[in-house]
């Protein structure tokens, strides 16, 4: 029987999603628990599979994983989350012996950014980017031919400005690139004509956006998977992501403070300038 699990997990801790040796990963940490609910015993004859392999710092609400399990759905989701440590399963699905996880219909990511800056031009600058273009400058992967987002919306919520980003799919670090060009350009420091450039396919090389603001929200199929959201591990769920908003809310006002005392100083000037650089050239590892 093959079995999809929607999972959440907060990406600062691990390191990234795709296994790797001797590093603690959301792969790793799924298949450990499957080791040790004895679903799975080699991940290669489970033909274990994720839909997003998120990068280091980027959480998760419903990234989703399928395996070959000799359990049923439910469980198998509640021997999954009696082992899992700090990954939660919360809705699962039977699917076809052949589903993979990546082949979805929709994938949606959300960005929380804490600026002042204008939601006017953040929201006119990002609608560069819907439809099909060229990503080369805004992944460090190498797409072959061109690429679609079908919508980016971008609201305000109190101090927090939230980008929400969908398409079929995304390649590495893309969200992040994509985000630091819609931010510079709405700041001033680069031109709109400049990501129109780029998305005509001229390279360039905007940064990448830190990713711990970064979610994956959900990943769609064209079917449903059953909400199984057990007491235990909605109330560990909520309290995780209440740590991430106030350690993120947290940051920001702790940099804004450390701008206001610097910023009167030619050379604090100068540092909050570099900080400020530095917090749009990250990408993931």
């Amino acid at each position: 029987m093959r079995i999809a699990l929607k999972i959440a997990y907060d990406g600062r801790d691990f390191f990234g999603h795709q296994r790797q040796p001797d590093r603690r990963t959301v792969e790793g940490e799924c298949l450990e628990a499957l080791r040790s609910a004895k679903i799975v015993n080699d991940p290669r004859e489970s033909f274990f599979r994720s839909a997003s392999r998120t990068d280091r710092g980027v959480s998760a609400v419903g990234n989703v994983i399928a395996f070959n399990s000799r359990l049923g759905p439910m469980s198998t989701i509640g021997a999954f989350n009696d082992r899992a440590r700090d990954v939660w399963a919360w809705a699962v699905a039977e699917v076809p012996a052949a589903f993979h996880p990546r082949h979805a219909v929709e994938r949606w990511y959300r960005y929380h950014l804490f600026s002042d800056l204008p939601l006017s031009a953040l929201r006119r600058t990002a609608q560069l980017f819907v439809g099909a273009h060229d990503f080369r400058s805004f992944t460090t992967d190498h797409p072959v031919g061109p690429m679609a987002i079908d919508g980016i919306d971008v609201a305000q919520d109190g101090r927090v400005i939230v980008f929400d980003i969908k398409a079929r799919s995304f390649r590495r670090a893309m969200v992040r690139r994509i985000v630091a060009a819609v931010t510079r350009a709405a700041a001033g420091e680069i031109g709109e004509d400049d990501i129109r450039s780029a998305l005509r396919g001229t390279l360039r090389d905007f940064g990448a956006a830190a990713p711990e603001p970064l979610f994956l929200m959900d990943v769609r199929y064209p079917f449903s998977m059953k909400g199984v959201l057990t007491p235990k591990v909605g109330a560990e769920f909520r309290l995780r992501m209440d740590e991430v908003e106030i350690d993120q809310r947290f940051l920001a006002s702790w940099r804004e403070a450390l701008e206001e005392r610097l910023v009167a100083s030619a050379r604090g000037a100068d540092f909050v300038q570099d900080i400020r650089e530095k917090a749009f050239h990250r990408d993931g590892p």
